[in-house]
């Protein structure tokens, strides 16, 4: 059953992912459905699940042409599922506080990570876009973390109990 609950939300975030980010994309800054959805995974189930589902729609997303290098996602992806595997079941031992900072600081590291390896060049001949460009990614897929706040709160992922 752990195994469905996993896949099947996975493929309905990936084919989400294919199909309507172009549609929310604004300037070429699109939602990226799929760190929110590995966040999750990594929360509830631990490192190891999310890392291999982080890897595995990583290259789902690389073979689909959504990324613009192939690897990429799935590196950042499995980054992202491991670090975050890191907060599984830690909400009630960390202060609150920390907690967010820690979340938060992984989510904008796996923007900081995809946008130094698409935009090296813009990083060398003008790091005000660069940072402006990772800030607006990070700002537009974390308006859409937040909404996804409002129906599953990160404390009661933390806190699922997976039997």
């Amino acid at each position: 059953m752990k195994l469905i609950n996993i896949i099947l939300p996975g493929i309905a975030i990936f084919f989400v992912q294919f199909f309507f980010v172009d549609v929310l994309s604004l300037k070429m800054i699109r939602p990226d459905f799929l760190v929110i959805y590995i966040f999750y995974i990594s929360l509830i189930y631990g490192k190891t699940s999310g890392m291999i589902m982080g890897f595995t729609l990583g290259l789902l997303s690389d073979l689909s042409g959504v990324g613009s290098l192939f690897g990429l996602a799935s590196f950042s992806l499995s980054i992202t599922a491991y670090l975050s595997g890191f907060l599984h079941g830690k909400y009630e031992r960390l202060l609150p506080y920390i907690f967010h900072i820690a979340w938060i600081s992984i989510i904008a590291f796996h923007f900081l990570l995809i946008a130094y390896f698409r935009l090296q060049t813009v990083f060398v001949s003008d790091p005000q876009i660069f940072w402006l460009h990772w800030l607006m990614s990070f700002s537009y897929t974390m308006m859409f973390f937040l909404i996804t706040q409002f129906f599953y709160p990160i404390q009661e992922a933390s806190r699922a109990e997976v039997t």
